[in-house]
């Protein structure tokens, strides 16, 4: 598996998770991205983030921000996968000049 099972406290109190917020079992974040062509960039590094680690998340696209949602659905649990893939993801905001808004972060399916 390669990956091990964390609580919601050790996910959120990591370092380079501000973005995200933790939600029953699940990750969240809204990156603020000001446009949809902005989106797209953040998309595509996202993809290329999660294609290297073979770990997925959720994306939805819209405008004027991306919302992402993390679990690892082998084991319906958080896991340090999540952890790496978030703080993957954050990084790659700030390195296109997204900022997270974690007070917008709800839930969703």
């Amino acid at each position: 598996m390669g990956y091990e099972q964390i609580s919601a406290d050790e996910f959120s109190q990591a370092e380079g998770v501000a973005d995200w917020r933790v939600l029953g079992v699940d990750a969240y974040a809204v990156f603020r991205t000001g446009g949809f062509a902005t989106g797209l960039e953040l998309v595509n590094a996202i993809g290329e983030l999660a294609e290297a680690a073979n770990h997925h998340p959720d994306l939805k696209l819209g405008y004027p921000s991306l919302a992402v949602h993390l679990t690892t659905h082998d084991t319906g649990t958080l896991t340090t996968a999540d952890l790496d893939l978030a703080q993957r993801i954050s990084a790659a905001a700030r390195n296109l000049g997204v900022a997270g808004d974690p007070d917008a972060v709800t839930a969703w399916e």
